[in-house]
């Protein structure tokens, strides 16, 4: 399962996930909360990923890394050669899979009470498959979802998810490469969460929907 914001905290007390802005105006509060315990843990570098696996790798007495880029693939299809493990990129992605969809109108909020509202202008925004509700706005606690035939939740959707891969050869002023990330968030399309679909990010930036998952190796 993705990393928990619950244990991530036994590593680092200090870290918060914060909250996910609202859309449109006249806010009252920060936003939609993303640092309850059991959402994944969000705004994590992919150093403070490794750091983690480092960590928890000593308390268990074993190797804890990320995965590489082609075991996380592996993972995610198991034994499948759909883009989705559950289908095609066009299947309702309902129970399966928290990602961009008709929940995502409820984010406008208008007025200080902060309801949702519906507005024309608003459902532009935010690119969504209105098709499908999968009933989570934002993050969700994880496992909340439907398992892979390999018994492994949200490897589409909910967060995307730091590998142990450069995405590329180049390096930048620190002399790293960019880290490889994968499998898509609630804010994505199907297309940018299929089991091949890949972004890069700087190992050192905190990005608003990723997170990671933590691989025990022999």
């Amino acid at each position: 399962k993705e990393i928990t914001n619950a244990q991530y905290a036994l590593f680092d007390p200090k870290h918060d996930s914060r909250y996910i802005d609202q859309q449109w105006k006249d806010h009252t509060i920060p936003g939609y909360a993303a640092n309850k315990p059991q959402q994944p843990v969000i705004r994590i570098s992919w150093n403070q990923a490794m750091l983690y696996c480092k960590w928890l790798g000593k308390k268990l007495g074993k190797k804890v890394t990320l995965p590489t880029e082609a075991q996380w693939e592996w993972a995610c299809r198991a034994g499948t050669n759909t883009p989705m493990w559950y289908g095609n990129k066009e299947s309702d992605f309902s129970k399966y899979a928290n990602l961009a969809d008709r929940s995502l109108e409820k984010m406008a909020v208008f007025g200080g009470h902060c309801r949702p509202t519906k507005l024309t202008v608003y459902n532009d925004t935010i690119p969504k498959i209105m098709s499908v509700n999968d009933k989570t706005m934002l993050t969700a606690n994880v496992g909340k979802y439907q398992p892979n035939p390999f018994g492994l939740y949200d490897m589409h959707g909910n967060v995307s998810e730091w590998t142990r891969s450069d995405y590329d050869s180049n390096r930048n002023q620190t002399n790293q490469a960019r880290k490889a990330v994968r499998g898509g968030s609630w804010r994505d399309r199907p297309y940018r969460a299929t089991s091949s679909y890949r972004l890069p990010y700087e190992a050192w930036q905190r990005v608003f929907n990723v997170g990671f998952r933590v691989v025990i190796e022999e």
